[in-house]
């Protein structure tokens, strides 16, 4: 699989909240593809043991961006690690996933880190962007606030319109070039929406984390493509603050950089009264993950 001809890895940001939930990972296979990876440290987030590098060019493999990376190495490696940091590391890749190891420091070079949050809830960040504020996430079972946005086809949408039903939420941008980022979470809700019609209840939820490019227009051709029910699976979009806010209430972080958008990637289940039933970062989830934890929200009410 190799990203310079199948648009790259996951450009995403996994980010925690203190209740989320992981599948635990697997060794990697033999068949795993090893890379030398080089760059700077841009953050790190040491509950998710994972840090943000802007790196170079992987000869024949990916282009240079800016994106984060799960770390499985030596603990007390990581400790060490620092925005700034130059590393070089192994770069791992097995199938779906991937990860950095034997992580080595190369100096130290300025850098700006991630962008700046208000205590207002939301902030421009770079590019005049407004992004979400982290440490803000709902914790599962607590009551979810309610919000509006407006879908693919112009209607507003309450997430309260929804009450007596399991909703399933995720977050993507159409523009995203990433084939193992916003591309495969909508085709994995794809296969969960093609459940969920069979067993006839459940609501998705798309949120789009670039709201001034994904009008409803946009987000109706994405739709199609993705051969999505608009009476079950709305894709939304709004104002950015209210985006940002939404995002911020999942847990869900995102900033441009070089062109793209750096984000955090998950699935949320908000149960029938409206209380935050699931949530999982990044992409180590399955369709029949949340088809099984959507009907275990709409048994528990």
């Amino acid at each position: 699989m190799k990203i310079a001809v199948r648009l790259g890895l996951a450009a995403l940001l996994v980010l925690a909240a203190a209740c989320g939930r992981r599948e635990q990972a697997a060794p990697a296979k033999a068949a795993a593809q090893r890379h030398t990876l080089k760059g700077v440290i841009r953050s790190v987030d040491a509950s998710r043991t994972e840090i943000t590098v802007t790196h170079e060019d992987v000869p024949g493999y990916m282009a240079a961006m800016t994106m984060p990376f799960p770390v499985k190495d030596d603990p007390q490696v990581f400790a060490i690690l620092r925005p700034g940091d130059r590393i070089e590391a192994t770069l791992v890749v097995d199938g779906d996933r991937y990860w950095l190891e034997k992580v080595l420091t190369k100096g130290f070079v300025p850098t700006s880190g991630a962008p700046q949050f208000s205590a207002a809830g939301v902030s421009p960040g770079p590019e005049g962007v407004v992004t979400p504020q982290p440490n803000r996430a709902v914790n599962v079972g607590e009551p979810f606030p309610d919000f509006t946005l407006t879908d693919q086809t112009g209607a507003r949408v309450r997430l309260s319109d929804f009450r007596g039903q399991p909703v399933a939420v995720t977050f993507i941008y159409t523009r995203c070039p990433i084939a193992t980022a916003c591309p495969l979470t909508t085709a994995k809700f794809s296969k969960v929406d093609a459940a969920m019609t069979q067993k006839g209840y459940g609501e998705l939820l798309t949120l789009t984390l670039d709201p001034e490019h994904d009008t409803p227009k946009v987000l109706a051709n994405y739709a199609k493509l993705a051969g999505a029910n608009s009476k079950r699976w709305k894709f939304l979009t709004g104002n950015p603050r209210n985006v940002a806010e939404v995002a911020s209430r999942f847990g869900i972080l995102y900033y441009p950089d070089r062109g793209q958008l750096v984000h955090g990637q998950g699935v949320a289940i908000v149960g029938p009264s409206g209380k935050l039933s699931t949530i999982y970062y990044g992409n180590e989830w399955e369709p029949e993950h949340i088809v099984r934890d959507m009907e275990k929200a709409r048994t528990e009410g």
